[in-house]
């Protein structure tokens, strides 16, 4: 084996002065690639022809790219593409290699062979450079103010005494400028400049929980009796709190470093404090706060005589996105990823609940083109364009917190499209903001990572879609009574995937569906369209509310949540004699299956035990929900005594519908043996819905009236009841028109219900 010497050529007039090996956002070449770059520096007085000259990642042949006939001026800069397209010619300069961004060798040899120049680089993140500063000189950074084709003296990098995370014990903070710059930082989210504080002594980190609240303190909806969902309340307490730091160096009114951004948690518990991953966002505070453009507050769009649907949060589009940085951390505080987003308010009436859902975005302007790290372990991906941070307070009754997420993870094995979830803890400018859950966000490029199309190719329905309004058409004038007519309708739509969705949303009882939080796509040109499950918070409820006649509903004076539009598909579907059998067989097999109550319970216990570690201190930033115990009491009666229910409800309501003494699933009451079956006594019935409740049963507590119609829409709720034995209630639902209704009473050890007729 030859032995391979590489010598550097001392006195050398042309050097490597900078390069980049992930090039994600700094500069496109002239095809719009982002390329790998070699910067070229002479150092020179003179100019110099690089003819001969040449560039390789490999010792062993150093002559793997050859510069053409080109100049590079005295104290001059050439740029060279490191593509592997191998261009030589034209206006741009590209070698047949890429550079590693795992770290490896360069060499830049002259027209004698002669290696004059050559670097070991470092591992490089994306848009990192590793530069010469000086331009030409010896000492090499890493950084993020990289320079292609232009000076490096502008260039510099801090370093830290410690890394962002979590600390038991307070401690001082040295940061050190490698180039001398003059350091200015912030501790309030705002951005560094030469008018922020001069670093010039350590700084002290400590826990500033025992600090007054400020930013939690500031209202972020409007009263409470003007919105549908939790209204913003003072905090109990101190909220937790972390050290914000914000900083750069600057020369001369020219910012010299990238803007560093670093969260600093300190408690003497806070290893042990949370058992899900911690999230800290930082911003300048107008963005959030400011009555002109803040996110979080009512601002000057709150308007009111629209309460329900004004205030800055409910603004959209471009010119409500703000620049924040977020930096993700395990439970144990260990940094995961951290960098530049853009942030907006996301959802619909949610947006006036005092903890709002909010959404980020990767974007090439902020940094990065992808946040490249698994948010939701569950998914084969690790690059997300944006995701969703989703609030606690979306779901329509009770205080659950988690209802949607666990309808979702009971129907993640059927054939649908749905959202994973990840509970995190969130810090908001170094205040604690509560629990929140990262959600996929269902648009192109969540279909690209789940189907592996590309994002373009993606289209999702909308009501100016041609392809679908054409089967529409198609419906209207054909009857899917006929077989052939229905293999066409097979044709456009994936019709395994459309039971399954079709079945989870009655299944769980999605009232606030057809009409609204319904998605369905397909891949341009070929594909069929395919339904995405999402937003259940209107779902579970009264157990024995009949879904099959709340997504068949005709009546072109209903806007809402079952309009014939709506309805329509699944309607004209059930004509055909193939796609009912269809329909039914899967039902069946799903209550047998995946919507067996043990196994619906599990997912639920799974879900509930992820969330309870954190509930407490949640409740005691948000005053949401009410108290630990009525979280669990809430789980109880709002999910888990309708997932005990449903199976024989929609049992009975199939048969009746289909009429059907059987279709494959035996239903067996899962209501608890402690349930009492001994009826209460109302008096009078028939009444003008004024009534009382006789109790002479037993002491009843924490329990929930429900009234439905007989269609199985409730009517009226009422939470909190005590009732003791030989008590009477009196009832006033005299705002019911005249019809029969249904009353139920539900406590943990005791249900019943009894029929009434509400007359004038």
């Amino acid at each position: 084996m030859a032995l391979f010497l590489c010598f550097k050529i001392h006195g050398q007039s042309v050097v490597i002065n900078e390069l980049m090996a992930s090039n994600q956002v700094t500069i496109q070449d002239e095809d719009g690639d982002y390329s790998d770059w070699i910067e070229l520096y002479n150092v020179t007085d003179n100019p110099i022809n690089l003819s001969g000259y040449s560039l390789s990642d490999n010792q062993t042949k150093l002559e793997k790219w050859t510069f053409p006939s080109v100049t590079i001026s005295p104290k001059g800069y050439l740029l060279v593409f490191a593509s592997g397209k191998n261009q030589t010619d034209g206006a741009e300069l590209h070698t047949n290699f890429k550079i590693s961004s795992s770290g490896e060798k360069l060499f830049l040899s002259n027209d004698f062979g002669e290696v004059i120049d050559w670097v070991q680089t470092d591992t490089l993140s994306a848009d990192e450079s590793y530069s010469r500063v000086p331009d030409g000189s010896e000492r090499w950074l890493t950084t993020r103010v990289s320079s292609p084709n232009a000076t490096n003296n502008f260039s510099n990098q801090l370093t830290f005494s410690k890394s962002e995370g979590f600390y038991t014990e307070p401690f001082f903070l040295y940061i050190h400028s490698l180039t001398g710059d003059t350091v200015y930082y912030t501790l309030n989210g705002d951005l560094p400049d030469e008018n922020s504080i001069s670093y010039d002594s350590l700084i002290f980190i400590l826990d500033l929980s025992f600090q007054p609240n400020r930013l939690s303190e500031i209202p972020t909806s409007p009263p409470q009796n003007l919105i549908s969902y939790k209204a913003w309340e003072s905090p109990k307490n101190n909220v937790d709190k972390a050290t914000i730091l914000r900083c750069a160096s600057f020369r001369n009114g020219v910012r010299t470093s990238q803007i560093y951004t670093k969260t600093f948690f300190v408690n003497h518990d806070i290893t042990y404090k949370y058992t899900v991953p911690v999230i800290s966002i930082v911003t300048e505070e107008e963005n959030l706060f400011d009555k002109n453009k803040g996110l979080l507050v009512p601002g000057i769009n709150y308007m009111i005589d629209d309460p329900e649907w004004s205030g800055n949060y409910f603004m959209s589009g471009e010119n409500w996105e703000r620049e924040a940085h977020i930096e993700y951390f395990s439970p144990k505080g260990k940094i995961e990823f951290s960098q530049d987003a853009g942030m907006r308010i996301h959802g619909g009436k949610t947006r006036q609940a005092a903890q709002k859902s909010l959404r980020f975005y990767a974007r090439a302007e902020y940094g990065t083109k992808h946040f490249d790290y698994p948010l939701l372990s569950k998914r084969n991906t690790e690059k997300y364009k944006h995701f969703i941070l989703q609030t606690t307070m979306g779901a329509w009754n009770g205080e659950t917190i988690i209802k949607d997420i666990v309808g979702q993870q009971i129907s993640s094995s059927l054939n649908v499209d749905y959202q994973e979830f990840q509970p995190v803890v969130v810090y908001l400018n170094g205040e604690y903001w509560g629990i929140y859950t990262i959600r996929d966000r269902i648009d192109e490029k969540y279909i690209e990572y789940i189907h592996d199309i590309n994002d373009e190719d993606v289209e999702f329905f909308d009501w100016n879609n041609d392809s679908f309004n054409q089967l529409r058409n198609f419906i209207e004038k054909n009857s899917l009574e006929s077989n052939d007519n229905y293999e066409y309708v097979k044709s456009q739509i994936d019709i395994d995937n459309y039971i399954d969705y079709t079945i989870a949303e009655q299944f769980l009882n999605n009232y606030d569906w057809p009409a609204n939080n319904m998605r369905f796509w397909k891949e341009r040109d070929k594909g069929k369209w395919r339904w995405v499950l999402y937003d259940l918070d209107a779902g579970f409820g009264n157990p024995d509310y009949n879904m099959l006649l709340h997504s068949t509903k005709n009546d072109p004076q209903i806007s809402w949540p079952n309009t014939p539009y709506s309805t329509f598909l699944f309607r004209n579907l059930l004509l055909n004699y193939s796609f009912r059998t269809q329909y039914l067989n899967r039902y069946a097999e799903l209550l047998n299956n995946e919507f067996n109550v043990e196994v619906m319970r599990s997912k639920s216990d799974s879900v509930q035990s992820l969330y309870e570690p954190e509930v407490l201190s949640h409740i005691q930033r948000w005053n949401y929900p009410t108290s630990l115990d009525s979280w669990e009491e809430d789980i109880k009666k709002d999910m888990l005594v309708f997932l005990e229910n449903r199976p024989c409800a929609v049992s009975n309501q199939i048969k009746l519908f289909f009429d059907m003494e059987n279709f494959g699933f035996d239903c067996i009451s899962k209501i608890p043996e402690t349930i009492s079956t001994t009826q209460l006594m109302m008096m009078p019935n028939p009444n003008n819905g004024r009534f009382f409740i006789d109790n002479n049963v037993k002491d009843i507590a924490h329990a929930t009236i429900f009234i439905s119609d007989m269609n199985g829409k409730i009517v009226y709720t009422e939470k909190e009841i005590q009732l003791l034995k030989n008590e009477n209630k009196y009832m006033n639902v005299s705002h019911l028109p005249s019809g029969v209704y249904v009353l139920k009473l539900m406590s943990e050890n005791y249900t019943d219900q009894m029929k009434f007729i509400k007359v004038h």
